[in-house]
């Protein structure tokens, strides 16, 4: 959960309270924020129960891409007339609400205390995983004795993408899962497939079945893919059949693909919320709003062969 803490200014002319006080109200709402895009606007909210309480923010459609995107400084959009930051209490559970263009009859808004004036920042963080069934830190020889995978990370194929972010690490155009890295998926690699029996494992090993034909050049159809060349169906595929040394050659790499998990911070900057009714006030002051993950599971890129 996220504690929100606001600074509530009192004005005796409405409130029974001395004039200038300030008191202090915390709002637990929680730490994911959810959103949802129009043809416009982009709406970021949060909500919690007991009282059914928002926060949320409309923003224009462009601001989708910081989400994704990361930058430095941060990018920040100006709180405007347009673009509102909002706190609103309700009768009833406002979920239908935000992401429906034909917004229900109920739940009734009980109270709206809105901000147009102010900052929002984002802060987005990229975490990327290849995918392969190797967790990242034994995916380097560390060469350098600092224990760390992200510095003179080893990179098997030559291919410019560290093993640790390569979905085929050996660029055999077999992806590194399918050769069986961890069978039993104990992160104990000894146990690896290794079909010929000698020097690396299939997931790094050129030539899987030790017959002197790489496996990347054992692709008679040429789709890129040795998995589906079988010269004798009781053996399997050729880059595994010592019998079959047909080469082929083929000096392109098959597109890769890795999860791409992003997290944006949204913080809030010297904003202050006012109910139009009451003339209240609530300062939130330099304050995370909350997070937004989002998370690419297939996403596929192109490596140049070198």
């Amino acid at each position: 959960m996220t504690r929100i803490i606001l600074l509530t200014a009192c004005f005796i002319t409405l409130l029974s309270c001395n004039d200038g006080d300030v008191l202090v109200t915390e709002l637990h709402f929680p730490e994911t924020l959810q959103y949802c895009e129009g043809n416009t606007d982009l709406i970021v909210y949060s909500i919690k129960e007991s009282p059914y309480e928002s926060l949320s923010i409309k923003l224009p459609i462009s601001d989708k891409d910081n989400l994704t995107s990361v930058i430095s400084p941060s990018p920040t959009t100006t709180l405007s007339s347009t673009n509102t930051f909002n706190y609103r209490s309700y009768t009833g559970d406002p979920s239908a609400i935000f992401c429906n263009s034909l917004p229900p009859t109920s739940p009734s808004i009980l109270t709206n205390y809105e901000a147009t004036s102010g900052t929002v920042k984002f802060t987005t963080t990229l975490i990327e995983d290849d995918n392969d069934g190797i967790p990242a830190n034994l995916e380097d020889d560390n060469t350098d004795g600092d224990n760390n995978h992200l510095t003179n990370p080893r990179d098997t194929d030559n291919d410019g993408v560290p093993d640790y972010l390569d979905s085929d690490d050996d660029g055999d155009n077999v992806p590194t899962a399918n050769e069986n890295p961890d069978p039993n998926g104990d992160g104990d690699l000894s146990d690896a497939l290794n079909t010929d029996g000698t020097d690396q494992p299939n997931y790094l090993d050129p030539d899987d079945d030790n017959d002197g034909t790489i496996t990347r050049y054992e692709d008679t159809n040429g789709d890129n893919d040795p998995t589906t060349d079988i010269t004798d169906p009781t053996i399997g595929p050729d880059y595994l059949n010592a019998n079959a040394t047909t080469s082929t050659i083929n000096d392109i790499y098959r597109n890769h693909t890795k999860t791409q998990s992003h997290t944006c911070v949204i913080t809030i900057i010297d904003a202050i919320l006012i109910n139009s009714v009451t003339f209240e006030e609530l300062i939130y002051e330099n304050r995370d709003l909350g997070i937004i993950n989002t998370t690419d599971t297939n996403f596929s890129y192109e490596v140049l062969f070198n």
